[in-house]
């Protein structure tokens, strides 16, 4: 039965190994009750990709009955990032205050180049017959105005680096979060039914690192890049750390303990001879 048992935890590492790969979170809110959010074919559309939850966000039937509709784009965002900001932030306030909201920490990225939301935002405006306008920490002011009708926003953040860990990440990530909140307050009060809806897309430092490695893998040259290992690499991804925490706190106790419990195994015969015993009055009798 042991026996049985460990194998199949063998055979379900490898699914856990890989579970959270090429996965990305998004986040959804509004200020009103949001028919589109709560809509069954939304839940059902992220066991599949985030082109799928785009889709079916952006045909639902009330998805134009938001004055407004924000997409945020965050390159390199992982669910990771977000549980390293302050409960007390913007977006976990918005999050639990807002009447409609939804969250998917680990979705399916089907597209490694582009967020579909993003790609899709120009056919949301037209079916909804609303303005567009494209706006990043580096183009100033906001140009949102409420009263030339409804408007699908497109925000871009700044990349978080694949190569980024550990505070420096932390920091970067508090600093776009603090960035984005301002931008989304100043939306917030021109606007009062509004919808946010932010997710993230692989970086991209990481495809620009996969074209390089591979032309350079083709020409058989190499080149180094400075820093070390943990500089050019992500090692400890989620899916490694459960393995290890499987590892360590499943399997390890496991074979200690079956090993203890061989060792302890004693045979009940010994071979002590017996007090008062005599081989020769044994020999005589």
């Amino acid at each position: 039965m042991a026996g049985r048992a460990l194998t199949l935890l063998f055979a379900l590492l490898p699914a856990a190994a890989s579970a959270y790969s090429n996965t990305h979170p998004i986040l959804a809110w509004s200020s009103r009750n949001s028919k589109a959010l709560s809509s069954p074919s939304v839940s059902e559309a992220a066991k599949a990709n985030l082109h799928a939850i785009a889709n079916a966000l952006y045909t639902h039937d009330n998805i134009c009955d938001h004055d407004a509709v924000i997409v945020v784009d965050h390159q390199g965002l992982h669910a990771s990032d977000l549980r390293t900001l302050s409960p007390s932030c913007h977006l976990s306030k918005a999050l639990s205050n807002s009447p409609s909201s939804l969250q998917f920490a680990y979705v399916q990225s089907e597209d490694q180049h582009a967020n579909p939301f993003v790609d899709l935002s120009s056919v949301l405006s037209k079916r909804c017959g609303s303005r567009t306008v494209s706006h990043a920490p580096e183009l100033g002011e906001l140009d949102v105005d409420a009263g030339m009708g409804k408007h699908v926003i497109s925000i871009s953040l700044p990349p978080l680096e694949s190569g980024e860990s550990g505070s420096s990440r932390k920091n970067s990530m508090e600093s776009h979060e603090s960035w984005l909140s301002s931008e989304l307050s100043k939306i917030e009060a021109m606007f009062s039914d509004y919808l946010v809806i932010y997710t993230g897309v692989p970086g991209s430092s990481l495809h620009a690192r996969q074209s390089s490695s591979s032309s350079t893998f083709e020409a058989q040259t190499v080149a180094s890049p400075s820093g070390g290992i943990l500089k050019r690499y992500q090692l400890l991804t989620p899916g490694l750390i459960l393995v290890l925490l499987v590892s360590f706190f499943i399997l390890v106790p496991v074979i200690f303990l079956g090993v203890s419990a061989l060792s302890s195994i004693q045979s009940p015969l010994t071979n002590e001879i017996p007090k008062g015993f005599s081989a020769d009055e044994k020999k005589n009798q």
